[in-house]
């Protein structure tokens, strides 16, 4: 595509290198520029594309997009705002994907990624092809528009027919969605995270109320429990979305450590997957699926055979007598309901094992060091991903909240699961909290391999083969 034809329409200044070039891709990381690129200088947080032009030129850029005049001889278009601008130019250089493809787009705090994987598997098992983008697929929960849309794009092509994403807060302020038209999208629900971007819950609620707008989509599924919801329900019917409200009450809900059963649109429903959340969940992608088109009886084959989805209430055989569950529950909501469900369950003691990110939302530490003490039997405190802050600071922090003291604080991580399965009894159930699916532990700025599964899997299997166990 000609660069004239790449900016046609778009508010900007063309300097005055009258050269049209061919412009094969849109990129944004100076790292990955080849020949017939346009490279566009996004402004973040601790870095400004700007500063890599020449890096971009060197590697063969054709163009660049840019805020700010560089007085390097390549075609430059000017923009007021680079990041309002390339959502739209990275679309339109792949085609437009999403016009071609069904797009479902699904936000909230909790429960995004299990939605998504939900989806996916009803669809699938009713043969439409679908493919996921989200928290298991990527370094982003929400890829930056450049790369989403030629993964759209890419799906249009390999004959996909839905794509379930899940859509960050994040990626909503930060425009990487514009240009993205959902066939649906749907919330789960909102509680205590992100603040150190958004700054307080009130920016972050309406961060996630941008997605409830015609501007993305006609229809809505969205979860009326809270508060939060019904607002966004009111938001969303007022400009005129075709909106399904749902509440998780009143459905009998039933739940092991691996199964629940619920009432959903006049059929009792089992699903192969237990815990506080799984249910939820699952009604929320059947309402979706219901918005796609499928029938009720379309739809419970698929919910029938749901697959454990990685790091989200994962059971683990300790010894005959003991459990583990592995969970990605990282905010104090998703803390608390975790807990509470595992009360339901266990005959034993709950022994927990947590911690909190670093370089992430601090006001959020103490409030999971409340939740744990109040909620778990046994609290064994450890590091999470301290990323470039002090894994110790952190702990602290997490205790200044807690009421009642753990048993252990280590800040091994490993070490940490391997005291929680020494401390276990007949009875007992372990949880570790925090991680889930998560492979690497980020600590000042080494990825290092570390799976909490792989961990207490490695320490049962040494126990086990010293007779301990």
């Amino acid at each position: 595509m000609l660069l004239s034809d790449l900016i046609a329409d778009i508010e900007g200044v063309l300097d005055a290198n009258q050269i049209d070039p061919e412009i094969n891709r849109v990129i944004h990381d100076s790292r990955e520029v080849v020949e017939g690129d346009i490279f566009c200088c996004l402004r973040g947080e601790n870095t400004d594309g700007h500063q890599y032009i020449q890096e971009a030129i060197d590697s063969g850029a054709s163009a660049i997009l840019a805020e700010e005049a560089s007085g390097f001889n390549i075609p430059t278009f000017l923009v007021g705002n680079v990041r309002t601008v390339l959502p739209r130019v990275a679309s339109r250089i792949v085609g437009n994907p999403s016009k071609e493809i069904s797009v479902v787009g699904i936000t909230g705090t909790n429960g995004k990624t299990s939605v998504v994987s939900m989806l996916a598997e009803i669809l699938r098992t009713h043969g439409i092809s679908t493919a996921t983008i989200g928290t298991l697929t990527g370094l982003l929960t929400t890829p930056e528009s450049p790369e989403l849309q030629r993964e759209l794009r890419k799906y249009c092509s390999d004959g996909v027919e839905v794509v379930a994403m899940e859509v960050s807060s994040h990626s909503l302020v930060q425009k990487r969605v514009d240009e993205t038209y959902f066939s649906t999208v749907a919330f789960t629900n909102l509680s205590h995270d992100h603040l150190d971007f958004h700054g307080k819950m009130e920016s972050y609620y309406q961060a996630k109320g941008l997605l409830f707008s015609r501007k993305f989509s006609e229809k809505a599924v969205i979860a009326t429990d809270s508060e939060y919801g019904r607002s966004y329900f009111e938001k969303a019917s007022s400009t005129g979305m075709e909106v399904e409200a749902f509440s998780i009450k009143n459905r009998n809900v039933v739940f092991e450590q691996k199964s629940s059963s619920f009432d959903w649109r006049g059929e009792r429903v089992t699903i192969p997957l237990g815990g506080p959340f799984a249910f939820a969940n699952a009604l929320l992608s059947a309402e979706i699926a219901i918005q796609l088109g499928l029938g009720v009886q379309d739809i419970i084959p698929g919910l029938n055979s749901l697959n454990v989805i990685r790091g989200r209430f994962e059971s683990v055989p300790v010894t005959q007598e003991v459990s583990a569950i592995i969970d990605y529950a990282h905010t104090p909501s998703a803390l608390a309901e975790l807990l509470e469900g595992c009360r339901k369950i266990v005959n034993g003691r709950i022994i927990l094992v947590f911690g909190c990110g670093g370089d992430r939302d601090s006001e959020k530490r103490p409030l999971m060091g409340e939740v744990a003490s109040m909620g778990a039997d046994v609290n064994i405190l450890t590091s999470d991903n301290p990323r470039g802050e002090d894994a110790e600071k952190i702990i602290n922090e997490i205790l200044s909240g807690m009421v009642v003291k753990p048993l252990i604080v280590e800040v091994d991580r490993q070490t940490a699961i391997e005291e929680a399965v020494n401390e276990a009894e007949s009875g007992d159930l372990i949880v570790i909290a925090g991680r889930g699916h998560e492979e690497y532990q980020e600590i000042q700025g080494k990825a290092i391999p570390f799976s909490d599964r792989a961990v207490l899997l490695d320490v049962i299997s040494k126990a086990s083969s010293l007779g301990e166990r």
